[in-house]
This record gives C-alpha cells, structure tokens and sequence, in this order.
C-alpha cells in the first residue's frame, strides 16, 4: 500500500491549495466575526481594516513583481528592494497612526482612530513579507507561500472570535489582522531561507524601477480602488450600508481572489520566462486563459444566483440586502474572466504602464457613478461598483489580443468550453431553486444547487476540453532561475 505523500515544494497544488484556503477563512472569517458583533461594529472596523489595507498593497507590493520578472536579478536587488519596502513600511504605519483622528472625525466612529493606531506597527513587518514572498514566488516555492495562508488564517480567525466573544466588537476584526500579517511575518522569515540583510543599493533599485514603479501604482490603484471607494461610501450612507455592502463584496471577493491569485501565481513567473518568445508566450496566455475561465465563470455566476440562501443561512435575514448586492457584483464580475490575466502579461512584456492606467480607469469608474447616483442601499452600491466590470473588459481583450497578435475567435475559442459549461450550470441552479426545491429552508436549498451546479458544470467542462485537464495545470512551471 503507497503511503500519502504531500506535492513537492514547487506544485502547483500548493497554489490552488493557498488560494483555496485564503477564500474559505476569508469567507468565514468575516461572516464569522460579522456576525458575532453585528452590522454597526463591523462598519467601524471596516473602515479602520480599509485604511490599513490601503497602505499595506502600497509597501507590500512594492517590489514584488520586478523581483520575478528582472531577467538578471542578483543579491544586491533583492537586499536593497527588502530594505527599500521595510522602511516604506514604516512610513505608511506612521502615516496611518496619523490619519487616524481624521478618519474617526470624518466618518463620525471615534474608535477608528484607536484601531488605526493598533494596525500602523503591522505595515514594515507586511512590507517585509511582500519583497520576501516575490523572492519566493521566483523560486517557484509555492509550499512556503501556500503555508503563509494554511495556518495564518486559521489562526487569525480563531483570534477574532476570541475578541469578539469578550464583547469587544471592531477589536475583533483587528486582532485578526494582527495575527494574520504577525503569523506571515514569522513564517517567512524562519523559513525563507532568502539570506537577506540591510542593504540599499540605488542603482539595483533603479534597475528594478522600470517594471516596478508603474506596476506598484497599478496594484496600489486596483487592490486600493475597494478600500477607496470603501472609504469615500463610509462619508455618504450609514455604518449599517457600510457593512451591509462591504459584506457582498467581500462574500464574492472571498470566491473570486481563488481564481486571481491562482492564476496570477502561476502565469507571471511562466509568461516572465517567455517573454522573448512571443508565438510561446501567446500559447501560454491562451492556456492560462482558459484555466482562468474554467475556474471563475462557474464561482462568480453560482455566487450570484446561490447569494439569496448563502447569506440567509450564514448571517441571518437581518443580511438580505447584502444578497441583493452579492448578486450584481457576481454577474458583472463574470466578465472580467473572459481575456486572461491581463496584468501578468503586461508585466512580463514590460508594459507595467498599461496596468496602471486600466487601474486608474476601474477606480475612477465606480467613484464617479457613487458620485452621481449617490445610492442610498447595498443594491445601489453594487450597480455603482459593477460598472467597471462592464466597461473594461472589451477593451482590455483587445489590447491582449493587439499584444499577442492573435484574433477574437482565438480567445473565444479559449473560454468556450467555460462558457457553455457555466450556462447549463447555471440552468440547473436554476431548475432546483426555483422549481425542485423552491419550499425548502436556505441551507438545504443552497447545498442542493451547489451540488447540481457542480455535477453538471465539471463533466461538461471535461468532455467540451476534448476529455483532458487544461494544458496550464498539465505542463511544468519552470520559472526564471533564482538570484545568485
């Protein structure tokens, strides 16, 4: 009899396993920790948590994906990008302490102050684990990076329960945090193996500019545009609309950053590699594409539809409107999987540029429409936010398709076999919520559709593919080589 043996170090199992798991704890996390201190504290802790987020993509990508993608990377980049980010990390926690009063004074939640001055000394140490994890991710060890997640999260939300369970509403969401980034921290840095030492080298992090400059703006702009728009709905509705739509978009961002992350994961150190080779990488991007597809139509479409029972069961009904805003987000989110992982493309020809200004367009976007609907519910809130989705996603499949000098009906081609997978599944939800089952509770209903969703998508999808795995998952993931 074989024994168990865990994937090697540089599976792409630990990928799917860390962003699986970063989901689900997320997912429960926050519905957990929610529902213990209810709408109004959870609005003040997140607005605190937002800030703190904000400023944690600024230090924390700061070099990440210059350090995968510099063709001739060397000791002295790698010391001097960890040095640079660390004392950026201690700038922002700085600037957050700061900013505290303002935000209590401006939202009108005078804790925010106290729970900003408790998450500032968090940033330098997230900011070392960001340098250090890009170092990782070049050396294709995704078990360490997958652990990061795997025994952090778990830990965090036994932490906030804990908080929350004493009575001390917002702190929960904070001590989570601070496990959370303080269990990362520790991991990688007993663990790392990446031989790093105060250094900073003006020219290696000159050489590194090019590529990271454009992209840290980019990321800061993307994973910051929530936060901001987080921040600019906390001065127009309620504490209670505040969380209310927070929690929807978190329910499906728990679902979907599987998808992102994984994907991302595997194709920037792959395109990277390829980046001299343009036939290669369009071939790699096409099989990315598809995986991408395969794995975010279903979850963003089942999220939407299944949202009404999925909240009724974990929250309570004093959460419905969330329901409703779970489902715009999820149905415009579906979109966004149709042209690939756009970003790591970008970056890997050395256009970073692009994604800053298709950042800048996903932020402006949502905040001009909140500015001129001015919505007064979590609905509202979710048409506001799910503009984005519907604008850019025609355009960014072209500029893939100019880079990679390939047609649309090579994309189409890519995602069709999702596509047609995700329509019969979505029918079959359908068929057991509205017609099979349609007087049963929320949970049992939910675990129905689920489950009639899944044995129709997975064998469609296998048979549509030609009867085999995506190539993405099938082929290695050699990576560029390590710095010296």
């Amino acid at each position: 009899m074989r024994s168990f043996r865990l994937p090697g170090p540089r599976s792409a199992s630990w990928v799917l396993a860390e962003n699986l798991g970063s989901a689900v704890f997320s997912l429960f996390s926050m519905l957990l920790i929610g529902r213990a201190i209810g709408p109004e504290a959870a609005g003040v802790g997140t607005v605190a948590i937002a800030a703190f987020l904000l400023l944690d993509v600024l230090t924390g990508s700061l070099f990440s994906d210059a350090l995968v993608q510099h063709p001739a990377l060397a000791a002295r980049h790698a010391r001097s990008a960890t040095t640079a980010a660390v004392l950026a990390g201690l700038g922002t926690g700085l600037a957050l302490a700061l900013i505290g009063p303002l935000l209590a004074a401006g939202t009108g939640m005078p804790q925010v102050a106290w729970l900003a001055l408790a998450l500032g000394p968090l940033l330098p140490l997230s900011a070392f684990s960001g340098a250090a994890s890009g170092l990782l991710l070049r050396e294709l060890r995704f078990r360490l990076l997958a652990l990061r997640v795997l025994v952090g999260l778990p830990l965090a939300l036994v932490a906030g329960l804990l908080v929350a369970r004493e009575g001390h509403g917002p702190w929960a969401m904070v001590a989570a945090q601070v496990v959370a980034t303080g269990t990362t921290f520790l991991l990688v840095l007993a663990f790392g193996r990446l031989r790093l030492r105060p250094a900073l080298d003006l020219g290696a992090l000159r050489e590194l500019w090019p590529v990271a400059g454009p992209q840290i703006a980019a990321v800061v702009v993307m994973v910051g545009k929530y936060r901001i728009f987080l921040l600019a709905l906390g001065l127009v509705v309620t504490e209670a609309t505040v969380a209310l739509s927070h929690f929807a978009f978190r329910m499906l961002d728990a679902v979907l950053a599987t998808v992102w992350q994984s994907v991302s994961r595997l194709s920037l150190p792959r395109l990277c590699r390829l980046q001299h080779d343009r036939p290669a990488l369009a071939e790699a991007y096409g099989e990315l594409a598809e995986l991408q597809a395969l794995m975010g139509l279903p979850l963003a479409v089942g999220v939407a539809l299944t949202a009404p029972d999925l909240v009724h069961a974990l929250l309570g009904p004093e959460w419905a409107e969330t329901a409703d805003a779970a489902r715009i987000a999820g149905l415009a989110a579906a979109l966004g999987f149709l042209h690939g992982d756009h970003s790591s493309l970008f970056v890997a020809v050395g256009k970073a540029r692009r994604n800053f200004y298709t950042s800048l367009a996903a932020l402006g976007v949502p905040l001009l429409a909140l500015l001129v609907v001015r919505p007064a519910t979590p609905a509202g809130v979710a048409l506001a936010w799910a503009i984005q989705s519907l604008v850019l996603p025609p355009v960014l499949a072209w500029l893939v398709l100019r880079e990679l000098r390939r047609s649309p009906l090579w994309l189409a081609r890519r995602v069709a076999p999702a596509a047609a997978a995700t329509g019969a599944m979505a029918v079959a939800v359908l068929l057991v919520q509205q017609g099979l089952m349609a007087d049963m509770l929320p949970l049992p209903r939910l675990l129905a559709a689920a489950a009639a969703g899944a044995a129709v998508f997975l064998p469609l999808a296998f048979l549509a593919l030609g009867r085999r795995w995506p190539h993405a998952l099938r082929r290695g993931t050699a990576g560029p080589v390590p710095a010296e």
